[in-house]
């Protein structure tokens, strides 16, 4: 395909949020219970559950449905909006545009009460300890989070949720109510939202680069690629990942467009730009806003 070729997807959306974070955010890691770590990165789960909050606050303004994140069941839990909205998510995207950013482990009180016996929960000077706790600190930093959107399936779970709303408007919404980052100390503020066409392309652009996913064999041909970092995240598209079922060592594999020094370090900067990854990247999804293109690679 040349440059200038496109090939228009008239069945997808790219659902993009620009945001501010606060301070930062903390991720943490599967079933950590006294030192707590958190990742560097938010995950791609991490952004699928913060799309699925702001569409639950969304949608009970919109059309009066009321939907808890978390159900318990008689075996465990469920996130049972994932479940609806799962089928139509295709791709998840994530960016740092601009600023800088830290992982830093200290100290922070926190509440013990599903690590203690029953028996001490009477007891209100156990429920709380002090915890050695990961953060990315990173106030100012402007990130952006998009999800390639299959926007007829979006618009079959609204119908299944008995909810009249255009899917466009219910998007749009559902991003303007984020207000967190992984934890509910993880505030943002969304500064603009936008759903846009999408088209199959060669193109690749100025702007940093999202972390894309690709073929754990393409990944291996990656190794000695110093400006990218290989990431195995957790397999969000499983429905069992959003249950207690959940298996940590079942990963997706992504390249992240930043070094593996800065990863390993704990150092976050602006993602290197797509056009200097042209070796890596061969085919992108094009978008267009306001006048101007970005390139969201595609599963190489």
């Amino acid at each position: 395909m040349a440059l200038s070729e496109v090939t228009p997807l008239m069945a997808f959306k790219m659902a993009i949020a620009d945001m501010t974070l606060h301070w930062g955010y903390w991720v943490r890691y599967p079933y950590a219970s006294a030192r707590q770590d958190t990742y560097v990165l938010p995950q791609p789960s991490t952004l699928v559950g913060m799309l699925v909050s702001g569409l639950s606050r969304a949608l009970n303004g919109l059309c009066g449905l009321r939907t808890p994140e978390v159900v318990r069941t008689d075996d465990g839990y469920l996130v049972p909006m994932v479940k609806v909205f799962l089928p139509s998510i295709r791709q998840v995207y994530f960016r740092v545009v601009e600023g800088w950013g830290f992982r830093v482990m200290d100290i922070t009180r926190h509440f013990q009460g599903p690590y203690i016996e029953s028996e001490n929960l009477e007891d209100v000077s156990q429920w709380f300890a002090v915890r050695v706790t990961g953060k990315v600190y990173a106030p100012s930093m402007k990130v952006e989070a998009a999800y390639l959107v299959d926007i007829d399936e979006f618009g079959k779970a609204l119908n299944a949720l008995e909810c009249n709303v255009d899917p466009h408007i219910a998007l749009v919404a559902g991003l303007l109510s984020v207000t967190r980052l992984g934890p509910v100390e993880g505030l943002v503020t969304v500064n603009s939202v936008k759903v846009a066409d999408v088209e199959e392309s060669s193109k690749l652009m100025t702007e940093p680069c999202p972390y894309f996913e690709v073929p754990e064999e393409y990944a291996s041909k990656l190794s000695e690629f110093n400006e990218v970092t290989i990431a195995r995240f957790w397999d969000w598209r499983s429905m069992e990942f959003w249950t207690d079922r959940r298996e940590p060592t079942k990963t997706i594999t992504y390249v992240i467009p930043l070094r593996r020094s800065y990863i390993d370090g704990g150092l976050i900067l602006p993602f290197t730009r797509c056009i200097l990854l042209k070796n890596i990247i061969t085919k992108t999804y094009l978008v267009r806003v306001d006048g101007h293109e970005y390139t969201y690679p595609k599963a190489q």
